[in-house]
C-alpha cells in the first residue's frame, strides 16, 4: 500500500498517511469549496488501511481551521479510525491546540466536540 501524501495549500490540510508505521497526519486549515473533491482519496485510502492495519495507528491532528463541510470530513475519518479499537487494534488521535483548556481556543473546542461526537479519547497537546 502506497503512502499518501497532500502537501497542503491555502485552503487544504496537509496529509502524510504512512500504511508502514500506522502513522497518519494530517494538519493546517480545510476550506476548500471542493471539499468532496480533496477528502475522497483520503477516504478510499483509510478504506483500504483498515483491511489491513497497523497492530497501533496514531493520528495526529493539527487543525488551524476547518469549516463546517470539511468538519464533516474529518469527524468521518476519525469514526473511521476509532473502528479499529473494536477490532482489537490499537488507536492514539493526538489532537494538537494552540491554548490552555482553560483559554478560549476554538481549535481545542472542535476537538472536544468532535471526540465526543466519536466516542473516542484524544490525547489533547499545546503547541508551544
Amino acid at each position: 500500500m502506497e503512502q499518501l501524501v497532500i502537501k497542503g495549500t491555502e485552503k487544504t490540510p496537509e496529509i502524510n498517511f504512512n500504511h508502514q508505521s500506522g502513522k497518519l497526519f494530517l494538519g493546517g486549515r480545510s476550506y476548500s469549496s471542493d471539499a468532496y473533491d480533496f477528502y475522497f482519496p483520503i477516504n478510499e485510502w483509510l478504506s483500504n488501511y483498515i483491511k489491513n492495519p497497523k497492530e497501533t495507528t496514531v493520528l495526529e491532528i493539527n487543525v488551524d481551521y476547518f469549516h463546517s463541510v470539511s468538519i464533516k470530513y474529518l469527524t468521518s475519518i476519525i469514526k473511521k479510525i476509532a473502528h479499529l479499537q473494536e477490532i482489537g487494534k490499537s488507536v492514539k488521535i493526538i489532537w494538537y491546540h494552540q491554548s490552555d483548556e482553560n483559554e478560549e481556543d476554538d481549535t481545542f473546542e472542535l476537538g472536544k466536540s468532535i471526540e465526543f461526537e466519536t466516542k473516542i479519547k484524544f490525547e489533547y497537546s499545546k503547541i508551544a
